[in-house]
């Protein structure tokens, strides 16, 4: 599979991740039997989900620098990374350890993330100016590619979904942070305490 299609697949998921979060969202907004019977059963699988979504995405940026035609990150790319792969990390060993504890760790660390990727995707969108300093390195507000979506003529990524990879990170992190701030399930007696065993 080229690296074109290699980010097209990753923008799918992207997209999965996002309807997740919206719908995790939606159910705990939209109080009903269904949404505290679906909220509980996320519950369970809260830490290894999220471990997952930051796993794919840390993998993913790591294809597209060794494998998509050198694609050279930005200095934005670089900060949401920093923050992807703190949560691969951090994760993983909470889903193997079954340590709900790290949770406030990791939703500071995701939080972080998200607002760096808001701030970039506006600057791919033009609503904000590009610095100096970005501008001078590999530039922060040009795209290294869209998927679903194309450039207009002023160089901005246009229709829907436009996905680029600060949109996919947004999603990552909306996902992570939507699994982590899972209500506690009501026959959970934990406590953020790790399983024992």
């Amino acid at each position: 599979m080229s690296p074109f299609g290699v980010h097209d697949f990753f923008g799918i998921l992207a997209l999965i991740a996002l309807a997740g979060a919206v719908l995790m969202v939606a159910a705990r907004l939209i109080p009903s039997v269904a949404s505290v019977r679906f909220l509980d059963a996320l519950h369970k699988v809260q830490l290894p989900l999220a471990a997952l979504v930051a796993t794919t995405a840390s993998l993913g940026s790591l294809y597209f620098s060794e494998y998509g035609y050198e694609w050279v990150p930005c200095r934005f790319c670089w900060f949401q990374r920093i923050f992807m792969y703190s949560l691969a990390v951090i994760l993983v060993v909470a889903a193997i350890r079954r340590d709900r504890g790290v949770k406030w760790y990791a939703v500071a660390l995701a939080a972080i993330g998200l607002l760096v990727s808001v701030w970039h995707n506006l600057l791919e969108r033009g609503v904000v100016e590009e610095s100096a300093s970005c501008s001078t390195t590999v530039p922060c507000a040009t795209p290294y590619r869209v998927s679903f979506g194309h450039y207009n003529g002023d160089g901005l990524p246009a229709g829907f979904p436009s996905l680029t990879l600060a949109v996919m990170a947004f999603c990552g992190f909306a996902a992570i942070l939507a699994l982590l701030l899972t209500p506690e399930s009501l026959e959970d007696d934990h406590d953020g305490e790790p399983a024992e065993g």
